[in-house]
């Protein structure tokens, strides 16, 4: 189980200034490493909302292979998702479906306060460390 994911504030800080000018749940994926029981992300891929919705979102598929094919061009893997909610940073019951299907980390961003928290569904949902550096 992944104890902690670390992310340079700079990717941190992409994500919130798009979140600030979207009207619609931002959505990506994040790309980098994982040693032990930490990941690394390195880089942000951003993608198209196709529900074009305040509060839900259905990554476009197109931006999911285009993630695939930076990460194998980097040597990268994708690490986690990385969402924004109109609401405080906590997954919703349609995240938690789609945990069951992306069995990676979530990093939810709430788009009113910036507060960021990372969560992981194994048996249960644990809250994961966030490191940013």
């Amino acid at each position: 189980m992944i104890k902690e994911v670390v992310i340079p504030k700079v990717v941190v800080d992409v994500f919130n200034s798009l979140v600030g000018i979207a009207n619609v749940e931002l959505v990506g994926l994040l790309l980098g490493s994982i040693r032990y029981d930490s990941i690394y992300v390195e880089e942000l891929v951003i993608g198209e909302n196709i529900d074009h919705s305040p509060t839900s979102f259905r990554l476009d598929p197109h931006a999911i292979i285009a993630a695939y094919d930076l990460a194998k061009m980097l040597s990268l893997d994708i690490v986690a998702l990385i969402h924004s909610h109109p609401a405080p940073p906590y997954p919703s019951p349609k995240d938690l479906a789609g945990m069951r299907l992306w069995p990676i980390p979530w990093v939810i961003v709430d788009s009113i306060t910036r507060e960021v928290r990372v969560w992981a569904l194994d048996k249960d949902l644990v809250e994961v460390k966030l490191v940013i550096t």
